[in-house]
């Protein structure tokens, strides 16, 4: 991609490394390939380390300048890319090739449809969001500023427009034009029947929200015998089965039967664990389910205690001779922190203690939420969403920040991924249905691999992620909804 070249800034400096050999005609041997990294804002050592797939520890090594984990912006970093011998020619001819260990990308090819044919290169689309913009007052600044600082429908739907737009922008470069029209739904049942009786939508190619559940349930009736796709762009919820609807988000129950496969698999390698199931009343049937597999598991109804789980029922319970998996399953922020706080305090040498969930609400964002206690306990569940940083977010970050003056959030990097991969399968494909063939696309921190479900669309694709101290993993972990058909 263009925008792409113009922020790179390499330099290599070639350092080579002979070692002994037997074989003079194929030599082992290996050299060490310099390049220049230039710091951005908020980089760190680590976010450094998982773009380039380097140790932390041979950055400092090819850095002595480094003080501390501390980095200056612009600071220029030698990073070293290690690279194999594979035959020598003659003096002067030497022929490498990477090493998939060591090398800057080891991941696995994915589907890219930036490089198929564009059957369909005019689209039209529209968005359709509650931004409410009746309520900003237009004559004072002041009141803007502190509205758009909190977290509500306009600032969401500002986020997810800026972050189509992104995609809108990439799809122009690669030669599709779209007309693309907003629509302010105000999250109000009658605009949302005033825009369906102005609006002729019978040539669109797709519409993506609203955005909450009964607003899109509304969109899908009034627009009952069009065949326009409807995408639910945010939510996790089941909803109404309609041929054009496409749930673009993997549902609570498609996350919780992948989760509940990566504990089948965990139950292969560990047999008989120590387990407690933390819960309240409304996770009786996932308690339930996970009791099947565990069925000498310790039992904590957090409704009966009044949230409180009391420390020293924990500590007799965890053991030292076996893992102890800890599930929690409730969306009371109150126990969250508590329970999470609580564990992490009873973790020794002797006592490992690995914290799951079946599903994970945004309640997990809270700010009281320590991020370290999570870390401790190896936080694991499944996500439609990758929370990691890499190298292409660092572009995407920084073409954003150019645009909009400030980094983007979960919500306008997931409005470009699903935009632009919506966009691509309607060009290359004309019909987003026609493309489910293809299998899964992946993009910056969302992937989509949909199947028909009766009626409409679903998208399988899950992320397991794992909590390790500081760091935020994914785990290679094939679940039985990747290989549905």
């Amino acid at each position: 991609m263009g925008m792409m070249k113009k922020k790179l800034f390499l330099i290599f400096f070639p350092i080579y490394f002979f070692a002994q050999i037997e074989n003079e005609n194929l030599p082992s041997s290996y050299k060490i390939d310099t390049l220049i990294h230039k710091v951005e804002r908020k980089e760190t050592l680590y976010s450094i380390s998982k773009i380039y797939n380097v140790s932390i520890e041979d950055i400092r090594a090819y850095n002595p300048e480094i003080v501390g984990n501390k980095l200056k912006k612009k600071m220029k970093l030698n990073i070293p890319q290690k690279r194999k011998l594979i035959s020598i020619i003659d003096k002067n001819q030497v022929f490498f090739e990477t090493d998939d260990n060591d090398y800057i990308d080891s991941s696995p090819k994915k589907i890219n449809l930036r490089d198929s044919v564009f059957k369909n290169k005019s689209l039209k689309i529209g968005l359709l969001a509650p931004f409410k913009i009746d309520e900003l007052d237009l004559d004072s600044l002041e009141i803007n500023k502190k509205l758009l600082k909190e977290l509500n429908l306009t600032t969401i739907s500002l986020d997810f427009y800026s972050g189509s737009l992104m995609a809108l922008k990439e799809a122009n470069i690669l030669g599709i034009n779209i007309d693309f029209n907003v629509f302010d739904t105000e999250n109000d049942q009658r605009k949302i029947e005033k825009i369906l009786l102005d609006n002729d939508f019978k040539d669109y190619d797709f519409l993506i929200g609203p955005f909450i559940p009964r607003n899109i349930v509304q969109v899908l009736d009034g627009l009952d015998n069009s065949k326009i796709p409807i995408i639910s762009p945010l939510t996790t919820n089941k909803l109404i089965k309609k041929n054009n609807l496409i749930q673009s988000i993997s549902q609570k129950e498609v996350q919780r039967e992948s989760m509940f496969d990566y504990i089948d698999s965990l139950i292969i390698n560990e047999p008989d664990p120590c387990v407690m199931i933390i819960h309240d009343s409304e996770s009786i049937e996932v308690k339930n389910n996970i009791l099947k597999r565990f069925p000498y598991a310790e039992l904590i109804n957090t409704n009966e205690t009044l949230g409180f789980v009391d420390p020293e029922i924990t500590d007799s319970l965890l053991v030292t001779t076996k893992k102890n998996y800890v599930f929690l399953e409730t969306q009371d922020l109150n126990t969250i922190t508590s329970v999470s706080s609580l564990l992490n305090s009873q973790i020794s040498k002797e006592r490992d203690i690995k914290l799951m969930t079946t599903y994970r609400s945004d309640i997990y964002e809270n700010e009281n939420i320590s991020f370290e206690h999570l870390g401790n306990l190896n936080f694991i569940y499944p996500s439609y969403y990758k929370p990691i940083y890499d190298k292409n977010l660092q572009f995407y970050n920084e073409d954003y920040i150019t645009e909009f003056g400030k980094l983007p959030n979960k919500t306008s990097i997931r409005a470009y991924d699903l935009t632009l991969d919506l966009v691509l399968r309607s060009s290359v494909y004309k019909n987003i249905n026609k493309s489910v063939k293809i299998g899964q696309t992946e993009y910056l921190q969302n992937k989509f691999n949909y199947q028909t479900d009766t009626k409409g669309l679903i998208n399988l694709s899950i992320y397991m992620i794992e909590h390790d101290k500081l760091e935020i993993r994914e785990l290679e972990f094939s679940s039985s909804n990747s290989e549905k058909k």
